[in-house]
């Protein structure tokens, strides 16, 4: 569901985006994914690169949704509710399989 990165969208408290995004930042590291908090702004943001390509990633927060806490990307697309971590983690994991894509790498980081 994308919407334009700069809409105005309800925010979590702080703390509730931490929460979240430590969440999806476990499930990331897990499948071989870099993350960087970056929490010290306003709005706090996981920062998702692949391990061995540190200038290529992926900027995550939080916003609220239909029904709920989203997980939103830099590009504004809503990625998946904030309690779908598995679908966020699959979200963000796709996206960057296509930056590495269209630089023209087979690289992976799934194994396969």
């Amino acid at each position: 569901m994308p919407i334009p990165p700069d809409a105005l969208a309800a925010l979590p408290r702080p703390f509730t985006a931490r929460l979240l995004l430590n969440r999806l930042g476990r499930a990331l590291r897990r499948r071989g994914w870099r993350v960087e908090h970056r929490y010290a702004e306003t709005l706090p943001v996981l920062r998702v690169h692949f391990p061995d390509v540190a200038g290529l990633g992926e900027s995550v927060t939080v916003v609220g949704g239909d029904g709920g806490w989203w997980y939103r990307s830099s590009t504004g697309e809503l990625l998946a509710p904030c309690s779908d971590v598995e679908l966020a983690v699959l979200r963000v994991m796709t996206s960057l399989d296509r930056w590495i894509a269209a630089a023209g790498s087979s690289w992976r980081t799934d194994g396969v």
